[in-house]
């Protein structure tokens, strides 16, 4: 099968960009203004439509680009001269004889980011705009194909573990018998990599592999590389490895595999104008009976409370709302949003790494406990500079902390 850019398309959805392609990805569930009049139990029940919000940012969009591109990329290869040619030598590594990668393959990438950022839901979201939740059937000749298969990175890094769960994946798509037959014949890794790369070339385009910190805390974790590599060298098909940050310095450490971690990167937001748009909108998404507009100091508290992690700041007005209900206080505060997480979302704390605030408008206010460390001062003069600087500023707390600031102090403030 032989087919130029046109012939190729018609097998995906049209590629959208912009306002368009926002319009497809955002979900913002149906929301009554009016919910604040209903009963406690009516509005408990609907709180939990504000963890369905997905609102698309420029991580959405770049993912949905990648994702789009490396599918359509990995079915040119399809039924080619050289795929039929790698069959072969796929088949004599299936018997145990030498074989050679005729496809090669430099089509994989990765997505790396903190948990709580929304990587998995953007790439969820992404693939089903992208057509990758759709088999493809090609008439000439007949063949099904899956355009992705997601996985995760097993957590003991075992290689059969991760083929035999592509195979799964392929025959609950396709009602196919892989899997069994694999089980059945007791198969080695080897024979494995073989049987798997056919039925890639024959029926996948896209494997995306998720949770791949796994392999950084697990001493075979190169195994699984390594394994995926031969997989995109005898397949020809893309590979998408996700995983928090950790993973990118693991795959930096050779050549062959920080060829794999090129891709995406990303961070929690900072506290700006987006940060700011985002609690605008889901914000408004209020089931207490005392509802309130968004003020200044709230958005300064979840990004205190949540560091600029979106998942934590749904996660935090979900469960403020229910305290707030619960306990009859029936309004979003400051005070109910710190114990909140003081209370409720007290695991997380240590992970939480809020950044300086960057708008005069949200100027560190010393409202609770604060924490204050030297960076460029040694533990034995650290004292001695705040004591004269306190003595300097006559106690006054904001030029305090703005002096201490000066001199390479960092100034964080800690909910208690």
């Amino acid at each position: 099968m032989s087919m130029n850019t046109n012939e190729l398309l018609e097998y995906f959805p049209p590629m959208l960009f912009g306002d368009e392609l926002d319009e497809q990805l955002i979900n913002l569930p149906e929301y009554d203004p009016e919910i604040y009049r209903a009963d406690a139990e009516t509005r408990l029940l609907h709180l939990n439509r504000l963890s369905n919000i997905y609102i698309p940012s420029q991580m959405t969009r770049e993912i949905y680009s990648k994702l789009y591109l490396a599918m359509v990329h990995s079915f040119e290869k399809k039924q080619t001269t050289d795929a039929v040619r790698q069959m072969v030598q796929n088949h004599k590594r299936i018997i145990g004889q030498d074989y050679n990668s005729i496809l090669g393959g430099a089509d994989s990438f990765s997505i790396i980011g903190k948990s709580g950022i929304g990587k998995s839901t953007a790439i969820a979201k992404a693939l089903n705009v992208a057509g990758g939740s759709e088999i493809i059937t090609v008439d000439n000749p007949y063949s099904k194909i899956v355009p992705c298969v997601n996985i995760q990175c097993p957590h003991d890094c075992s290689v059969k573990g991760m083929l035999m769960s592509i195979l799964e994946s392929v025959d609950s798509a396709l009602g196919t018998g892989y899997y069994e037959r694999a089980v059945k014949n007791r198969s080695t890794i080897d024979f494995l990599i073989g049987r798997v790369s056919q039925v890639a070339i024959n029926h996948i385009l896209l494997i995306v592999v998720d949770e791949c910190q796994n392999i950084v805390r697990n001493r075979h974790g190169v195994n699984v590389i390594s394994a995926l590599t031969q997989l995109i060298n005898s397949s020809g098909i893309s590979i998408c490895l996700v995983g928090l940050p950790e993973t990118e310095g693991f795959l930096r450490e050779e050549m062959q595999l920080a060829r794999r971690s090129i891709g995406l990167s990303y961070k929690e937001m900072d506290c700006d104008d987006r940060f700011i748009e985002f609690c605008r909108q889901v914000f408004s998404y209020q089931y207490v009976a005392n509802p309130v507009p968004l003020s200044t100091e709230i958005v300064e508290t979840l990004y205190q409370c949540s560091g600029g992690i979106i998942g934590i700041v749904l996660s935090l007005l979900v469960e403020a709302q229910q305290v707030a209900i619960l306990s009859g206080r029936e309004e979003i505060t400051r005070d109910l949003l710190l114990e909140t997480f003081r209370t409720r979302l007290k695991n997380i704390k240590d992970f939480v790494e809020p950044k300086q605030k960057k708008h005069p408008q949200t100027a560190v206010q010393v409202k609770k406990k604060e924490t204050i460390t030297g960076t460029r001062v040694n533990s034995g003069e650290r004292d001695g500079v705040i004591c004269v600087t306190a003595e300097a500023t006559q106690g006054k707390t904001e030029e305090m902390l703005s002096l201490l600031a000066d001199t390479g102090f960092s100034i964080t403030e800690v909910p208690v």
